[in-house]
């Protein structure tokens, strides 16, 4: 019965995958047309808006060495 249900695991997944890809890849690393990269300036955490899906401004401190937004420099 566990192989069986692991079967139609793999294949409902591999659906997902497909379906993702046919969308034009995965959705984790789409452009979201927000292009901005920042750095830390205390530990070199960067933040990028694209990957994060939202802009620099959403962020409040660093998640790393929680200082605040001020301590950001725009990188190209």
């Amino acid at each position: 019965m566990g192989s069986l249900l692991e079967e139609m695991h793999k294949m409902r997944l591999k659906e997902k995958i497909d379906e993702l890809e046919s969308m034009g890849g995965n959705p984790h690393v789409a452009d979201h047309g927000l292009g901005g990269v920042y750095r830390c300036k205390v530990c070199g955490y960067i933040f990028d808006e694209n990957k994060e899906g939202r802009p620099f401004t959403t962020l409040s401190h660093c998640p790393i060495c929680h200082v605040g937004q001020q301590q950001f420099e725009k990188i190209e």
